[in-house]
């Protein structure tokens, strides 16, 4: 298993889920829920790091079983995927009969949203032009 499925998966997570969400709330929302989230995967990997180690373990294992279960699915390791499939991926987990399924993706959904949304307000802390 590759050192950086990992990352690389988290990475992918943020940039669908992100996605989504800008995209559903339409052009009102400006520029600050528009792309790249990169800077949206490393706060998620940040909060990942503080983590009490057990439980950024099971996190990491969880989020490896995504990425591996998109392979049996899709024939792709998830960060592989094409934008379309990832959707296909994140929306089966989101709805899936197993709770620890949905719970993985309320984590990460829960972070992206947090840090889409302070993007601005983050901006303004830091004196920084939008």
């Amino acid at each position: 298993m590759p050192a950086r499925l990992f990352p690389y998966t988290v990475s992918a997570l943020c940039y669908e889920i992100a996605g989504a969400h800008a995209a559903s709330a339409g052009e009102d929302s400006g520029n600050e829920l528009a792309g790249p989230y990169n800077d949206i995967a490393r706060f998620v990997m940040r909060q990942h790091r503080r983590m009490p180690r057990l439980l950024g373990v099971g996190i990491e294992v969880a989020t490896i079983l995504f990425a591996f279960a998109a392979l049996a699915r899709h024939g792709a390791l998830f960060h592989r995927l094409p934008p379309a499939r990832r959707h296909v991926q994140v929306a089966a987990w989101t709805a899936s009969r197993l709770g620890p399924c949905r719970d993985l993706m309320k984590f990460y959904a829960s972070l992206v949203i947090l840090a889409l949304y302070s993007r601005r307000s983050l901006a303004e802390a830091l004196g920084q032009p939008e």
